[in-house]
């Protein structure tokens, strides 16, 4: 005979020990169902008894409340008993016709109700005839004593009648309640039973699975870890591309490096390094930003003589190992032994941009993935920051004027509309001055456009120096210039421009080795709000007002408000 293995037997008793554990399960949830419906009737008799019992007790309390009105009426003839006695009345014949309706399901309790209902209608009649002086008056003596006596009487026997309701509904109650236990008891008892049987069948299978289970485990484990790697290529491929989109957005260099830093350490876990940028003299690379715990790369400015990939013009990577050629910005204490060190120089459009170093333990399998990653993205950061410094310079020639290298007229409509609605929301001044070199077309035929330029390009300079920061000084265009005042009041915007006019009017302008001169500046100012609260009427008054002060004799500052 064969012999069965337990692994086969436990297997053969998995699906009845399902079964079984089922059928206790969904029997549980049956009886847990009807147990609660019965519970919840069971509740509402005992709510019902409890409603009973209180209409009773309330019955009561109206009925000797109607007595004491009465009682009260009789003796001190106030009208205002008359109306509470009413209200006792009407509540009183409102709780025993309630009642009536509750004991509907009590054949007995209720055929007490309706004697107990009748009685008290009695009652109450006999009272409100008590109650009426006239009729009490026409009544004979011993029928008024013998009206008076049957009305206690009816009292007492309501009050026996009431007791015994009373009594009833609470035997009903008290057989109630202990029902409802006994109910609840019996569900307990089975849900639990279920459930613990259920449960130790649930193990039995949970623990006949387990066994089956560490066999597919090793397996599993296999197969996991073929999915991580392939999960693992997969971000890296997703964080590629995101970081490629990404630099598209970016705004500055900073924000291209925090970017790529960031990329960095998502791709390549546990690394360290610095990112260097290219100075504007291109003599040597600065750093903008370090990543990881330990870099190793400790110099905060590289020249070219420095770094191999910096001379060469391609990455320069040491795998692991002390030897190799090491570059001078490497820490030379830091042993190398297990760490790979990789340089990229940052070079797009045949221009060195920059240069990105990173150190990583090695990877023991001896995969180039990460340097062909870093790469790619040095690449990418390389193009990003060529693409925002050919955009900066563009920007900067649309927004600024080539010989005075002051803002342009585009510049002043965009940014003066800002300025107002800042200062208009803040409740603060802005003054807008309109400036003009004197005698700038005489002087032009008699020296020339290459001394004009020079004149104008003086004049860009002492504007320049002469404002704050915040202001914006512009070509208007010609020899006329333009300078917005944020927050700057009438007076104050008066001494500015008689210091930037008094600046003029004391400096030469040397051309060819020549002293050109004397210049001098006619300078119109109108202030937000008084003299304008738009844009464009801030700009005539100002330009109206420069005109007036040519008109004047030249070389002044008038203010739109000035009247003389």
């Amino acid at each position: 005979m064969s012999r069965t293995s337990p692994h086969s037997r436990s297997r053969a008793l998995r699906l009845p020990a399902i079964l079984l554990a089922f059928v206790l399960l969904v029997g549980a949830a049956a009886a847990a169902i009807v147990g609660v419906r019965g519970l919840e009737r069971a509740n509402g008799s005992l709510e019902h008894s409890y409603l009973v019992i209180n209409l009773l007790i309330a019955s009561e309390a109206a009925l000797h409340e109607a007595e004491s009105k009465a009682r009260g009426y009789r003796l001190t003839g106030r009208e205002s008993f008359r109306p509470e006695y009413g209200d006792a009345v009407a509540r009183a014949g409102q709780y025993s016709r309630r009642l009536i309706e509750l004991t509907a399901d009590n054949p007995s309790q209720q055929a007490l109700a309706r004697t107990f209902d009748a009685d008290m209608q009695r009652h109450l009649s006999t009272m409100e005839i008590l109650l009426d002086p006239v009729q009490m008056a026409a009544l004979p003596d011993d029928e008024r004593q013998r009206r008076i006596s049957d009305n206690v009487r009816r009292a007492t026997a309501m009050s026996a009648l009431r007791q015994q309701l009373m009594d009833e509904e609470a035997r009903l109650l008290a057989e109630r309640q202990v029902t409802s236990q006994q109910r609840a008891t019996l569900l307990v008892v089975f849900i639990v039973l279920a459930f613990v049987v259920a449960l130790g069948l649930l193990i039995f299978m949970l623990w006949s699975l387990s066994r089956e289970n560490r066999r597919s485990r090793r397996l599993e484990r296999d197969a996991r870890n073929a999915m991580r790697d392939l999960h693992a290529l997969s971000e890296q491929r997703h964080t590629q591309s995101e970081y490629a989109g990404m630099l598209q957005s970016c705004q500055s260099r900073e924000e291209i490096v925090a970017l790529t830093t960031r990329a960095v350490v998502e791709l390549v876990p546990g690394a360290s390094g610095r990112c260097y940028l290219a100075r504007p003299s291109q003599n040597f690379l600065e750093s903008a930003g370090t990543f990881g715990e330990h870099p190793i790369s400790h110099e905060d400015t590289v020249t070219q003589d420095d770094c191999w990939a910096l001379r060469r013009g391609q990455p320069h990577y040491l795998r692991g190992r002390s030897g190799g050629l090491r570059c001078a910005h490497i820490d030379r204490d830091v042993p190398l032994d297990g760490v790979s060190t990789l340089c990229v120089p940052l070079i797009a459009q045949g221009q060195s941009l920059g240069m990105l170093h990173v150190s990583a333990a090695s990877d023991p399998s001896g995969s180039d993935n990460d340097a062909s990653i870093l790469a790619s993205l040095s690449e990418q950061m390389a193009l990003a920051l060529a693409n925002l410094q050919l955009r900066e310079t563009l920007r900067t020639q649309s927004l600024r004027d080539p010989l005075t290298s002051l803002f342009n007229r585009r510049y002043l409509e965009v940014s003066l509309a800002r300025e107002l609605q800042r200062c208009e929301r803040r409740q603060l001044p802005l003054s807008l001055m309109m400036l003009d070199v004197d005698h700038f077309k005489r002087f032009n035929d008699t020296h020339g456009h290459a001394a004009g330029d020079a004149v104008l390009s003086q004049v860009g300079r002492l504007i320049q120096a002469g404002v704050r920061t915040e202001d914006i000084a512009c070509r208007y265009g010609g020899e006329e210039f333009t300078v917005v005042l944020p927050e700057l009041d009438a007076a104050n915007a008066r001494l500015r421009a008689e210091q930037i006019r008094r600046a003029v009017e004391i400096s030469s302008v040397q051309h060819m080795g020549q002293t050109l001169g004397p210049v001098t500046l006619s300078i119109g100012i109108a202030t937000f709000p008084a003299n304008g609260t738009t844009p464009e009427l801030l700009l005539q008054v100002a330009d109206a007002t420069l005109y007036r002060a040519k008109a004047e004799g030249r070389n002044r500052v008038l203010h739109a408000s000035q009247t003389d």
